[in-house]
């Protein structure tokens, strides 16, 4: 059985996703204890490797509030006094370097750094 993560890996690429469906395919068939050991290794490796996270700036982390309350880019855009297209660029960039591909999933890390205590919610005016 392979253990379970709590984080939530990028989807993998087509080649990833052919080797997990051959890994898949080789388990059900292997019966050697240290073979199956090896196939469920790289099969875990697959399936939860994530590339290295970089911290966000302190303009990202505004962003990444303000997504996680809902606002949408072209408000972000007014609080921020730049243009919505560039909002979606910073997005973009925060997502590559949080490791997610949605707002839910953004605001949803925004919120566990909050509760782990990484990241502190401070009450602003008008953000």
């Amino acid at each position: 059985m392979l253990p379970t993560s709590n984080t939530f890996p990028l989807a993998p690429n087509a080649e990833q996703q052919k080797r997990i469906r051959e890994l898949f395919k080789r388990l059900a068939k292997v019966s050697d204890p240290v073979a199956l050991k090896n196939l469920q290794n790289e099969l875990l490796h697959l399936l939860t490797a994530q590339p290295p996270l970089q911290k966000p700036s302190p303009r990202q982390l505004r962003i990444i509030k303000m997504v996680s309350q809902g606002l949408k880019n072209h408000e972000i855009a007014e609080n921020l006094g730049i243009t919505t297209p560039v909002v979606g660029n910073y997005l973009r960039t925060i997502y590559a370097q949080i490791g997610v591909d949605t707002r839910l999933k953004l605001a949803l890390w925004y919120e566990d750094q909050v509760y782990r205590g990484k990241l502190h919610k401070r009450r602003s005016s008008g953000i």
